[in-house]
């Protein structure tokens, strides 16, 4: 089994998972070319309440 190749070029997008009060939010980040990550969008996920 051979291991991934670590030359593969560096991540310009991610997702982050941010935790609020009362509920979550999932952010998505561009790497800007001076390598500042800056948000583009935010997504609400509701808190359910399983009973």
């Amino acid at each position: 089994m051979s291991s991934p190749s670590t030359t593969t070029a560096a991540k310009s997008h991610r997702y982050e998972l941010v935790h609020g009060d009362g509920a979550d939010f999932v952010a998505y980040q561009r790497r800007r070319e001076d390598g500042i990550w800056q948000t583009f969008a935010t997504w609400m996920i509701p808190r359910t309440v399983c009973s």
